[in-house]
Formats: structure tokens, C-alpha cells, sequence
């Protein structure tokens, strides 16, 4: 008998379908040249749709374990065909890139992710992303287009504007998923490469400056929240479960730590942080009391600097500014400005390590470093 689905797992139920009938290839309980039952079929078993059954399908006959003869059925494939078929199926030689291809860190990680990439002969796709009129990150249309051209794998930054419950209707149709930088998912893509970097150590460590240089009050800048409605059509995680909202959550313990009060903290959620409409009422802000201040993004953080500045504030004495993701065009522009690093120099070779020797399910970490200037 073949496995059940099991619906108290956070696994898809194709993926679930599909490891059942390899367990009972592994068993020899389905052996090479025998006949294995119809998608109809396997759908009564399973007590599912026919469209769950052929994504499980597909993902066997991709990986070798199967074979269609048009007419006549599906066939367990012989040990030296799945072999062979295993490893020219699973090749992975072309990526697509679905993520920005604007702005200084999603330019450093593509550039080290690509040269990484063609020294093994595998190329990259810059894909476009945006769904017009949009936030959105894909479109159906778009990755059906990518499916049609063969991509065998795709890299993605999972952040909150990712398209995570279209991908997850497509995951069978590509051989490795990779969410890079962020992954605020509440689907599960559990043979997805996922490597981020830690959101509360980073929140922890600009905490614990900001409290060194002698601050009292402070202030968080984030990016405006999603609808309701945004999130449940992305598949996208709660407010509080997104990485800006981690970050806030390590700079909060630090707080709690050393005894300074909720109301000593604010938190703005904006796109745009400094702009026309709201420059004023900030400059007021920042004009009472001694603030330090963690923006999530440089350039906003250079904003908040050249709004100091114009307020004839001093920088070491009125306030002190963290950035994050501490990109290279901020460093040479703005060498004063402390930034928090993510190492996406690093996360990108990961990422060609994972493409190169065709691995899944890795979970990787990494740690954030603080990089102290003068702001």
C-alpha cells in the first residue's frame, strides 16, 4: 500500500504523492518495467485532484524515477536509465534570475551569483518581475514563459512582494527553487535553497550601538505593511513575521534588556521616508531630544542624513543613524554612514554551491556584521 497523505505536514501534497511511490521503488515493491496505477487512480487513493497527482508526476518522470509511454501508461524506468535520465535531467545549465536587477545590493550579489555560475557553464536569465501596476513580483504569464524556455531552476529574493502561492501552482514544472535575502512565506517549499541572513541579530546589534553612543529615544523606519488582502493573495506571512518586523523584535529585547520604555521607541512605516509631504513634521521630530536612529535601506538612511544636515543638527551630537545592507555605492557616496552588513557577497556564492552541485532543502543563515562609521 502507498504512503498516505499525511495533512498535519507542512508538505505539499504532490511532494507527499511523490516520495510514497519512490519509497515503494526504493522497497522494490514497484520494480523497473512494472506499471504503476493512472492519475485517476492515484487520485482516489490519495483523496485529491488530478492536477495534484501530475505536478507528482511530472516531478518523478524530471527526476528519472518514471517513464510515460504515450497510449499505455507510466512505467517504473530501469536503475541505468533513472541514473543517466537522474543526472541529465537535474543538470541544472539555466537560471533564471526573478528578482530586482535595480539597486546597488541585488546588483552585488547578481554579478558574484553569475560570474560563480558560468565558470560551470550554467547562465542566468534576468527575468522581469513586476506585475504591471503592481508590487507584485511574477505574473502567470511570465512563468509560463519561463517554463516554456527551459529554465531549469529559479533565484528569487522572497521578500514580501513575492507571488508565493503562483510559484507554489508552478513548483513542479522547475527543478530548484532558490529564495535568497529574505523568505517571508507562510507556504512551505520544503526542497526550496533558502539562505537569509539573521533579522534579529541584525535589529540586536544597531540596538546595542545606538544604547553605546548614549541615545535615549530612538526610531525605527520600515516599509509601509501590506493590506490584508496583499498578503493573503501573496501567501505572504503577518505583519509581525516579515524580516523588518524580526529586526524590530531583536532591537525591542535589547531595550527590554537594559530597561528603556516602549514609549521611547517609534516606529515609522513609510516607502518613501523623506519626502516633500512629510520632511517637516520629521526635521520636528528629530529637533526634540537625542535619537538613534535604524532605517531599514541606506538610501533611506542617507535621506535622514541630508535632512539632519539641512536642519544644521549635529550628527555625533543630536543623533545617531544605522542604515542597512551597508551596499557599496553608499560606502563611497556616504562613507560616514554606519550600515549593518548582510554579506550578500557570501549568500550569492552559497547560492552558486547550491545550483552548481544541484542541492535542495539547504537552510542557511548567515550573520549580519555592524559596520561602525562616524554616524
Amino acid at each position: 500500500m502507498l504512503k498516505q497523505i499525511d495533512n498535519t505536514l507542512p508538505l505539499p501534497k504532490y511532494y507527499q504523492i511523490g516520495e510514497s511511490i519512490k519509497e515503494k521503488i526504493a522497497a522494490g515493491q514497484y520494480r523497473p518495467g512494472d506499471k504503476i496505477p493512472t492519475c485517476r487512480e492515484l487520485s482516489g487513493y490519495f483523496n485529491t485532484t488530478l492536477v495534484t497527482v501530475s505536478n507528482a508526476m511530472r516531478q518523478l518522470e524530471n527526476d528519472g524515477y518514471i517513464s510515460k509511454i504515450q497510449g499505455k501508461g507510466m512505467f517504473v524506468t530501469i536503475p541505468a536509465t533513472i541514473n543517466d535520465k537522474a543526472d541529465n535531467q537535474n543538470a541544472i545549465k539555466k537560471v533564471g534570475l526573478a528578482m530586482h536587477s535595480r539597486g546597488d545590493l541585488y546588483q552585488n550579489l547578481v554579478e558574484v551569483l553569475v560570474h560563480d555560475l558560468e565558470k560551470h557553464d550554467i547562465y542566468t536569465v534576468p527575468l522581469p518581475t513586476i506585475e504591471p501596476n503592481t508590487n507584485f513580483y511574477l505574473e502567470e504569464n511570465c512563468l509560463k514563459k519561463y517554463i516554456a524556455n527551459g529554465l531549469d531552476a529559479l533565484v528569487m529574493d522572497g521578500t514580501r512582494h513575492m507571488s508565493y502561492k503562483l510559484l507554489h501552482k508552478y513548483r513542479a514544472d522547475f527543478r530548484q527553487l532558490n529564495f535568497l535575502m529574505h523568505y517571508n512565506s507562510i507556504i512551505d517549499f520544503p526542497d526550496a535553497n533558502i539562505i537569509t541572513y539573521d533579522y534579529a541579530m541584525a535589529g540586536r546589534m544597531a540596538a546595542e550601538h545606538l544604547l553605546k553612543a548614549g541615545r535615549k529615544k530612538f526610531i525605527f523606519i520600515t516599509y509601509y505593511n501590506l493590506s490584508d488582502a496583499e498578503r493573503k493573495r501573496n501567501g505572504c506571512k503577518g505583519e509581525n513575521e516579515c524580516h523588518d518586523m524580526i529586526m524590530l523584535s531583536g532591537m525591542k529585547a535589547v531595550f527590554q534588556e537594559a530597561g528603556i520604555p516602549d514609549s521611547s521607541l517609534t516606529v515609522i512605516k513609510e516607502e518613501a521616508v523623506i519626502g516633500e509631504q512629510n520632511i517637516t513634521n520629521f526635521t520636528k521630530l528629530l529637533k526634540n531630544g537625542s535619537w538613534g536612529i535604524l532605517v531599514m535601506g541606506d538610501s533611506r538612511a542617507v535621506q535622514i542624513y541630508r535632512a539632519a544636515t539641512m536642519m544644521g543638527l549635529n550628527i555625533k551630537q543630536n543623533i545617531s543613524i544605522v542604515g542597512c545592507y551597508n551596499t557599496s555605492w553608499a560606502e563611497v557616496l556616504y562613507p560616514r554612514l554606519t550600515s549593518i552588513s548582510i554579506n550578500e557577497t557570501e549568500i550569492a556564492h552559497l547560492a552558486a554551491d547550491c545550483i552548481i552541485n544541484r542541492k535542495i532543502g539547504q537552510r542557511i543563515v548567515i550573520e549580519p556584521r555592524l559596520i561602525v562609521r562616524e554616524t
